[in-house]
């Protein structure tokens, strides 16, 4: 029975078989038609890895290509638009975008984008390798007394971490720090220079504050990490009235100073020697530094509009260190590089290195951000944002470079 009643696939097997056999002709045709079918699924194989690769390739240079200057500096000026229209919505965000002002993670919108009006100055810094924008400014804002500063850093360092006494004999003994390199709180030191220079005038006592609602100018930094054509991350820095050495109109004086022009490739200074110039002009404020910094012999420093160099032309933190006998331990820092500009700004805790641990890495002190001019190889120039207190910058470290 079960030879008699053979299913059809052993029928067709068997067929398959003898084909061939007494047909010869058609055991090319087989071979052929599988070779064909074969050539045709190894085709559509390679075809679907060759798009494959494409597809990959094409994604690598789509987040390559928004690095470029050109977009960079089209998504910059989409956020100072953004700015003064109070509201995100024409903004490339990330769906994690993160924003912090004065160290203090916010929501978007929120803070200073509820308040800003339009920018006077601005100098940004596009770091294409990093996908990085920053820029200092002059904005306006209209008064208010909630938001005016908490006066000169609120004490700073809370009464001296992250510096020493030293130096000269004699000099006066610091109670805190400053930005300027003077190492001093809240108050000026006993003998310190008073008047229209010199370090006292770092402390003099606010000058009359514009009535509510006044419009009027404030210092801002801010930091733009941008990811595949998104800005991933927003770091911002407000200097008011009440926060150290505030003089806005002074800032606005300079206004002829160039810090856009894209310089020609043989003018510019290389990537790293930007960078250790950022990131070494705070270690020369510790007593015992061993790291150098090219300064031109005449150089020029701005904090928040206070000219500290006006006498002197001397950038060298060592030389206003030594003028004070103070030292003090900044901590780390994160820096940018604009290489077409031969420019660098370095974000820190102004004095956070004694405060500085694992869990808060930037330490606490006075939220700042310097930004470094250099040519031939010096630097010359220095324009400085410097904010209240902070318990800490809110971003990680990352390597300088």
């Amino acid at each position: 029975m079960g030879s008699r009643y053979r299913s059809d696939r052993e029928k067709v097997s068997e067929y398959m078989f003898i084909l061939p056999i007494r047909f010869p002709f058609l055991s090319d045709c087989i071979v052929r038609e599988d070779s064909k079918m074969k050539r045709i699924a190894l085709f559509f194989l390679t075809f679907s890895f060759i798009a494959f690769t494409c597809a990959a390739i094409s994604s690598a240079q789509t987040g390559e290509d928004s690095c470029t200057r050109e977009d960079l500096s089209q998504i910059t000026d989409k956020y100072f638009e953004s700015l003064q229209e109070h509201g995100t919505s024409g903004l490339p965000l990330a769906s994690t975008a993160k924003f912090t002002e004065n160290g203090v993670q916010k929501d978007i919108g929120k803070g200073f984008w509820e308040t800003a009006g339009k920018p006077l100055l601005r100098r940004t810094l596009i770091d294409t390798e990093k996908c990085v924008t920053a820029t200092i400014a002059v904005m306006e804002e209209p008064f208010s007394s909630e938001t005016v500063g908490s006066g000169f850093g609120g004490g700073m360092m809370g009464g001296g971490p992250g510096m020493a006494s030293g130096g000269a004999a004699g000099a006066p003994k610091p109670s805190g720090g400053s930005p300027g390199g003077s190492g001093f709180g809240a108050k000026p030191p006993a003998g310190a220079p008073s008047g229209g220079g010199g370090v006292g005038a770092m402390f003099a006592a606010p000058k009359e504050m514009p009535e509510e609602g006044t419009v009027r100018p404030i210092l801002f930094a801010n930091r733009l990490k941008i990811e595949n054509g998104k800005i991933t991350e927003i770091e911002t820095i407000i200097a008011r009235e009440r926060d150290f050495a505030f003089s806005v109109e002074n800032v606005l004086k300079t206004k002829d100073q160039d810090w856009e022009t894209i310089l020609p490739p043989e003018k510019r200074t290389p990537r790293k020697v930007l960078a250790d110039a950022a990131n070494h002009y705070f270690d020369l404020f510790a007593e015992g530094s061993t790291v150098s910094v090219p300064f031109a012999k005449v150089c020029d420093r701005w904090e928040n509009g206070f000219h500290t160099t006006a006498s002197d032309h001397d950038c060298s933190p060592v030389t206003f260190r030594k003028r004070i006998g103070a030292s003090i331990n900044h901590g780390p820092r994160r820096v940018w590089v604009d290489t077409e500009k031969s420019i660098s700004i370095a974000f820190m805790a102004f004095g956070g290195g004694a405060s500085a641990n694992e869990e808060n890495p930037t330490g606490s002190g006075l939220v700042d951000c310097h930004m470094f001019r250099m040519r031939d190889g010096k630097v010359d120039l220095i324009q400085s944002i410097v904010g209240p207190r902070a318990a800490s910058m809110g971003w990680p470290l990352e390597p300088i470079e």
